[in-house]
């Protein structure tokens, strides 16, 4: 009571001091906002962004978990890297693959032109159980449809075949690749399942975490990358461990091709056939992250903000910069753990990039506010002062 009453006045109006704090943040907020346009909306990318302007303080939140000393071995997925395999080759591991009960098979791998002796290839592919093969689609921007653009030359040449858009969500080169994206509405109809989904859905005995991610309706997902490994093979090795593909999720790709590398998280080059591995563990877990709405973000950031300014007005300690200055650091560094908690326990994104800023600014703006009020009141004196010699003068007379 004793606090509301010397914040509240007698009159049960908000003291000029609350009224002072409030203006204080709102600049704030203007100088948070106006810096965030060129920058996406991530503080951080000032000081961590290899490009600039393409970093996220869940990025940071991903390297750090990934940095652990846990890490776990994925259970439903194994790798093969088909290397420098040709056609014969990839079709000896489909082969072999077939013989070994695999849930599922994602051939990371278009065909694009047919070559003499594709044959065996394509009796591979046709006699391999629950495969699936990728295509890439593209966009119709006049009804937000897709189709596909590029696929193996002999897809349709095999009845009930199963496709998978190998898409990643971003049309520049060294960008981040941190979502997915589920389907892909068709323009003749129905949808084009992402690789992963696509890989989920095949012969699943449990369908509960796909129907999930449909249900959820959303057009980008976000992918699960810290501390999980998976168990890659090479053509040599395959035999030495074909029991390990039995009842497992089988992706075939090359993994050193350097015209797939993308940028993720959790390192900066990370091969295209990696990245479909952890989309689909991510879909495979049915643990999903919940972003916290940009509105509620600003709401915590403002709220924050709006206590230190209210603390910097209020304090009139000797030692009132220092202090400040420490409790700006701690709720700085608070911020960044609770982000980091709620991400790791919680599957719960709460962008604190917006509160990062306003924090950072909030003293600044404190000083910006007093210098243009004595400015203000420097001119209104000066106009005072001229007035009344004006008046003296005329009086004199």
């Amino acid at each position: 009571m004793l606090f509301t009453h010397k914040l509240i006045g007698d009159n049960g109006k908000l003291k000029p001091r609350i009224l002072k704090a409030l203006g204080i943040t709102l600049l704030a907020f203007a100088l948070s906002f106006i810096l965030m346009q060129p920058f996406s909306f991530s503080a951080a990318s000032l000081l961590s962004s290899s490009d600039g302007n393409d970093f996220t303080i869940n990025d940071f939140y991903n390297k750090v978990a990934d940095s652990r000393l846990v890490s776990t071995l994925d259970s439903n997925i194994v790798i093969i890297d088909i290397a420098e395999s040709d056609r014969d080759g990839i079709a000896e591991i489909l082969e072999t693959v077939a013989l070994c009960g695999p849930r599922a098979v994602g051939l990371d791998v278009l065909f694009a032109e047919p070559r003499e002796g594709d044959y065996r290839l394509i009796d591979a592919v046709k006699s391999c159980p629950n495969l699936v093969m990728a295509v890439s689609v593209k966009s119709d921007t006049t009804n937000n449809k897709f189709s596909i653009d590029e696929a193996t030359y002999f897809t349709d040449q095999i009845s009930g075949v199963t496709v998978g858009a190998i898409n990643f969500p971003t049309q520049q080169t060294n960008r981040t690749i941190r979502e997915f994206r589920p389907n892909y509405a068709a323009e003749e109809g129905g949808d084009i399942p992402s690789f992963a989904l696509a890989l989920c859905e095949m012969n699943a005995t449990d369908t509960h975490n796909t129907e999930t991610l449909r249900q959820r309706g959303n057009n980008y997902e976000t992918i699960r990358y810290y501390s999980r490994i998976f168990k890659t093979f090479t053509p040599d090795n395959l035999i030495d461990h074909a029991e390990e593909l039995s009842d497992k999720i089988v992706l075939i790709g090359a993994i050193g091709d350097p015209g797939d590398i993308h940028s993720t998280p959790v390192t900066n080059s990370m091969p295209g056939l990696l990245i479909h591995a952890h989309t689909t563990a991510t879909v495979l877990s049915g643990s999903y992250f919940y972003q916290l709405h940009k509105y509620a973000n600003w709401a915590i950031a403002f709220t924050s903000c709006f206590f230190v300014v209210l603390l910097s007005l209020s304090l009139s300690l000797g030692i009132k910069g220092l202090l400040l200055r420490i409790i700006q650091v701690a709720l700085l560094y608070l911020s960044i753990r609770i982000g980091y908690y709620f991400f790791i326990e919680h599957d719960v994104i709460i962008n604190f990039s917006y509160s990062l800023l306003m924090l950072t600014f909030g003293l600044f703006a404190c000083d910006i506010w007093i210098g243009m009020t004595t400015i203000i009141k420097w001119i209104a004196g000066f106009f005072t002062k001229s007035d009344k010699s004006t008046a003296n003068n005329i009086y004199i007379r």
